[in-house]
């Protein structure tokens, strides 16, 4: 059990436990001004540089978090939205062969994914980020420990998902690089 911190009880709950609707209000401005992750990691070499990506490893890490994320599992019209993403990922850039192949880095991955996805009128996909029965809130607050036994009162995050398909990819690329590097160090003992 964690010890109370009482200043910061007292500022950011209110009296009946619940969170203060101003430092809520604060968050949701910060999180409001920060830009999508391809814009605030500009500058990250990690984020910035490019490496040769499949094209149907951003759709697949894109249908893994889609069902990672939602309340359901499978989120409603995945295949639809899957086979929207793939398609339009041909219209953003050109892909190499027919293997489908690009260098890219991250930063134009995310940049991709909300260029076709984010706030375009893709009804099935903006349905993902609405909870289906009462108001989907500005800020949500979760927990391991919460019990939500109507999915229908959950939504996806869109912007996390997004940036799980990136972290996902970054994370492969550095295992890649650690399998090459091995593999280096082998033939060259």
């Amino acid at each position: 059990m964690t010890p109370e911190i009482p200043v910061l009880k007292e500022a950011f709950l209110t009296s009946d436990g619940l969170i203060n609707p101003v430092c809520l209000a604060e968050l949701g401005a910060a999180i409001g001004a920060m830009g999508k992750c391809h814009q605030r990691l500009s500058s990250d070499p990690e984020w910035s540089v490019r490496k040769w990506t499949f094209k149907h490893e951003i759709v697949g890490h894109f249908a893994m978090w889609a069902c990672r994320l939602s309340p359901y599992g499978v989120p409603d019209n995945l295949e639809d939205v899957c086979r929207y993403l793939n398609a339009a990922l041909d219209s953003v850039t050109e892909w190499e062969t027919s293997q489908k192949w690009k260098e890219c880095s991250l930063c134009d991955i995310s940049q991709w994914l909300y260029d076709i996805l984010y706030e375009q009128g893709i009804t099935q996909f903006d349905a993902w980020n609405r909870c289906k029965v009462g108001a989907t809130p500005e800020i949500a607050f979760t927990c391991l420990q919460d019990n939500k036994p109507n999915p229908d009162h959950d939504f996806i995050d869109l912007d996390a998902l997004f940036l799980c398909v990136c972290v996902s990819i970054c994370d492969e690329r550095r295992k890649y690089k650690l399998f090459d590097d091995k593999l280096e160090n082998k033939e060259t003992a």
